[in-house]
């Protein structure tokens, strides 16, 4: 029996633990961690900052969604990844062991690496999270009712 841990539950994350439920054996185990018990569908984030959709509209509770797919499933963040012991501690205490860890976090934004960047006190606007794109949403209905030139950019 194999152990399988994945470390997040975004697109890779949740890819991943489907293609591995369809490729293991019965007898072994697969765990999802991750951080928030609910999904959002990051590549509807811009139609959420126009108002085109809600957040409830681009999101998924995890929890059944894997429980269906006989999946385990952990929304608590890890807090240490020690691989000499081929186990993960979890932010409330406890460990999980695992013969194989496949880590999908996805990206941990750093505005502050720029000054002024970020929607956090910064003076731009993202859409990288939804709660980033609901922010930028109220900022572009203020936008809309006196527009003049705006940047649009990437960072």
């Amino acid at each position: 029996m194999a152990e399988i841990v994945i470390m997040g539950a975004g697109l890779a994350g949740a890819i991943m633990a489907y293609e591995m439920k369809d490729q293991m054996r019965p007898e072994d185990n697969l765990t999802v961690v991750t951080k928030d018990p609910v999904y959002h569908f990051v590549p509807s984030n811009p139609w959420v900052a126009v108002g085109w959709r809600t957040r409830e509209a681009i999101q998924v509770d995890l929890a059944p969604t894997f429980a269906r797919r006989g999946i385990n499933f952990k929304p608590v963040p890890v807090s240490k990844v020690s691989p000499q012991e081929n186990s993960i501690e979890l932010e409330d205490g406890s460990k999980l062991a695992y013969d194989y860890l496949v880590i999908a976090t996805g990206p941990e934004l750093a505005f502050d690496e720029i000054e002024g960047l970020g929607p956090h006190g910064g003076f731009t606007n993202s859409i990288c999270h939804v709660d980033h794109a609901l922010k930028a949403s109220v900022t572009f209905e203020e936008f809309c009712k006196n527009p003049k030139p705006i940047i649009v950019g990437a960072v």
